[in-house]
């Protein structure tokens, strides 16, 4: 967040990534459709329809999403990425690159890991056809499921309330009577596509529900718009998922984040 000079053990700090006012964040709206990775997600922050924040600086413009994932529109020189890899330590960024010679240079700051995600397309027109188990039933995510859904993905973590995932987003649950088993929902919206979030709850993990939220909401998505799906390289459950419903890798990315350690 600072720019830095080194004078002995001194640090001379100025601010010079500034925050955009919400009200100009449709003057963003190019420079978020001309990144090249999982740009759904600044699409979403500068139409609004999600929250984020915008910082601009001389040379580049951040664009992050209300879960922090953050996007880079241009090419920072050196007190630029002093400053995001500061952003990173003391906001929470989750900053997403596919430039490795920048990757090793904020690296080269400390105290960040790099984490090697995958991005997957959807090639086809169709949704896969899924039997849902007796005893299970599917229910669209309504105002009572987004304030009770809790875990490590859960729509709250993209979406400020009901009233907005509501109007922008959708979202399926697989319900085991009144209990929610497993939800597939919109992690991010643009006109053009639909970043899909899912979990299953803990006790009732491998049995495919995840799959079967996830079929479901598809349906829902097209043909008017098309899913996407990002997830880390070492989740193998949800990459196997992806694949499963008829998603093809299409290109890769590292997310630069504070460790969790540090943040104890």
């Amino acid at each position: 967040m600072t720019k830095s000079s080194l004078v002995g053990a001194f640090y001379y700090t100025e601010v010079i990534m500034k925050k955009i006012d919400t009200k100009k964040y449709s003057l963003y709206i190019p420079f978020a459709e001309s990144i090249k990775i999982c740009k759904v997600f600044p699409i979403s922050v500068t139409k609004k329809y999600q929250s984020g924040i915008i910082y601009e600086s001389e040379n580049c413009i951040l664009i992050r999403h209300k879960n922090n994932f953050t996007y880079l529109c241009g090419t920072p020189n050196d007190n630029e990425i002093h400053e995001i890899h500061q952003l990173i330590l003391s906001e929470k960024l989750k900053f997403m690159c596919n430039d490795n010679s920048l990757c090793q240079e904020i690296a080269a700051l400390g105290r960040v890991e790099l984490i090697p995600r995958d991005i997957y397309s959807y090639p086809v027109n169709n949704a896969p056809e899924v039997h849902i188990p007796e005893c299970f039933s599917l229910k669209r995510i309504d105002r009572e499921l987004f304030d009770s859904i809790t875990g490590a993905v859960p729509p709250s973590l993209y979406w400020d309330n009901y009233e907005q995932f509501s109007h922008n987003g959708l979202g399926i649950c697989i319900m085991h009577e009144k209990e929610a088993a497993s939800w597939a929902f919109s992690s991010a919206v643009s006109d053009e596509e639909v970043d899909i979030g899912i979990e299953t709850a803990k006790s009732f993990q491998n049995r495919g529900l995840a799959y079967m939220a996830a079929a479901a909401l598809i349906k829902e998505i097209l043909p008017t718009r098309r899913p996407t799906w990002t997830c880390q390289r070492s989740n193998l459950g949800s990459s196997r998922t992806a694949e499963k419903l008829g998603f093809i890798k299409s290109g890769e990315y590292v997310l630069i984040r504070k460790p969790l350690k540090f943040e104890q």
